[in-house]
């Protein structure tokens, strides 16, 4: 009786430790961000593997609920690019600073080690 009683607990304890380490599944990445005067602002950012940079830049608290929830990311951590006002926006890049231009910022998933940039850019005006 008190074999089992000792087994049980083993087995308790072990599933609790296997709920614990799948409930610390945050993660780091890497922002860079490179404002409107070519200044870098690097952010070390604890995430949830595979959430979108959006997500992440909530996550971090780089971005108000109101900037989550907006059209345009806008205000990152006080770094403002005004699509509607300036022409400006932030242009995702990878970690070798190729353009991710095609992607929005739900459509980038971050994962452990990523590095990202996002760079001040005035949108061309084709006028």
């Amino acid at each position: 009786m008190e074999k089992n009683r000792i087994v049980s607990l083993i087995l308790v304890l072990c599933l609790g430790l296997t709920l614990l380490a799948g409930c610390g599944s945050k993660k780091t990445s890497t922002l860079i961000l490179i404002d409107q005067d070519e200044k870098e602002y690097t952010y070390t950012m604890e995430i949830t593997d595979g959430a979108t940079l959006r997500e992440a830049l909530f996550e971090a608290g780089l971005i108000t609920e109101e900037e989550f929830g907006a059209f345009f990311v806008q205000n990152i951590d006080g770094h403002i690019a005004d699509v509607e006002n300036d022409g400006c926006t932030w242009l995702p890049m990878d970690a070798d600073k190729n353009s991710l231009s095609g992607k929005s910022f739900d459509d980038i998933t971050l994962k452990n080690g990523d590095t990202l940039y996002l760079q001040y850019y005035v949108v061309p005006d084709f006028d």
